[in-house]
């Protein structure tokens, strides 16, 4: 009787190690791949593209931007695709919406996109536009808990032949940078190039937003001691 007890729970304990292991198969397939096809409408317009690795892999990510075709307020609507290599095809990895400036949002300049860029494992998307005013963005993203955003903005803006402001906010850190310059009419050389004023802001720390829904330009930053506000 005691060795036909043994038999059972011998046999019993084989099925539940082999139903476990199948369960683990399972999380394993479900989990293996959070890549869909990469499928762009044929009215999309290529604006640009970049390549370079941006989860620290080894292996390159490539990055699509297209224009759609669509209205928005300002302009046709941009999306960013960003995709991952997967049996020799390029796959879709995330997306993003907002980020790359609509088509007239650059006012006399015309369209502002500039460029987009992997470089060192971050995103850099450059804007201009303006009339006599002219102003110029640079937004850094980077992969910050699985998701990118924002952890750099760069923003210039002035009149020629007057004076060129520029801002460096670092969000990861808090820190804010302030440079005035004269505008000059005439060449000047880069070691000649003058900082009339400079000023260093910390900025409390808040979360980062997230590249999808991130809309350059459309964000305020009050400057300490109700000095100013810049737009990034």
């Amino acid at each position: 009787m005691k060795k036909t007890i043994s038999i059972i729970i011998g046999f019993a304990a084989i099925i539940s190690f082999f139903a476990c292991s199948g369960s683990k198969t399972k999380i394993t397939d479900s989990e293996k791949s959070e890549l869909t096809k990469l499928e762009i409408p044929d009215s999309y317009t290529l604006l640009d593209e970049t390549e370079g690795d941006l989860d620290e892999d080894g292996k390159d990510e490539k990055i699509f931007v297209y224009d759609t075709g669509e209205a928005g307020e300002f302009g046709t609507i941009r999306n960013i695709y960003i995709c991952k290599k997967e049996n020799n095809d390029w796959m879709l990895w995330k997306t993003a919406h907002g980020p790359v400036m609509e088509s007239d949002a650059g006012g006399a300049m015309g369209d502002p996109f500039y460029s987009i860029l992997i470089d060192q494992g971050k995103i850099y998307i450059s804007h201009a536009g303006g009339s006599s005013e002219k102003w110029y963005y640079n937004h850094t993203y980077a992969l910050v808990d699985k998701e990118f955003k924002l952890v750099e903005a760069v923003v210039d803006f002035g009149r020629a032949c007057s004076k060129w402001e520029t801002y460096i906010y670092n969000l990861q850190t808090g820190d804010l940078s302030y440079d005035l310059a004269p505008e000059e009419c005439d060449d000047v050389l880069i070691e000649e190039y003058v900082i009339a004023a400079h000023q260093d802001y910390e900025i409390k720390k808040g979360k980062l937003p997230e590249m999808d829904g991130f809309e350059p330009g459309n964000n305020e930053l009050q400057l300490p001691d109700n000095s100013g506000a810049v737009y990034y």
